[in-house]
């Protein structure tokens, strides 16, 4: 039920991260970080946690932006309001050499 959901969220948060790719003073800014983000059933962001931080506050506070900027993230199917009125994913975000973000979803209702 969840699994298109968290694809085209993936999707684009990744997509708005590697355009968006965090830097500061004109440098790139890579590493690994692990968030918690809570969405609504109107796709909005209710909230974000850190749960493990990269060593770096700056682009913990860059990844916070990307994801706020890349809601909405659409609503829920029918399907999955019978289950759910929000979620919570847990996010592993990597900012890679390649100037790409690539995350891994793990979610529970």
């Amino acid at each position: 039920v969840y699994a298109p959901y968290y694809d085209q969220l993936r999707r684009k948060i990744e997509g708005r991260g590697t355009r968006n790719f965090p830097e500061h003073n004109g440098r790139k800014l890579y590493g690994e970080l692990t968030m918690n983000v809570t969405i609504d059933a109107e796709g909005r962001v209710v909230e974000i946690e850190i749960v493990r931080g990269s060593a770096s506050a700056v682009l913990d506070r860059r990844a916070l932006a990307i994801v706020r900027a890349a809601a909405p993230f659409g609503p829920f199917s029918s399907a999955m309001r019978s289950k759910a009125d929000q979620l919570v994913i847990t996010s592993r975000f990597r900012f890679t050499r390649d100037e790409g973000l690539e995350t891994s979803l793990s979610a529970r209702p």
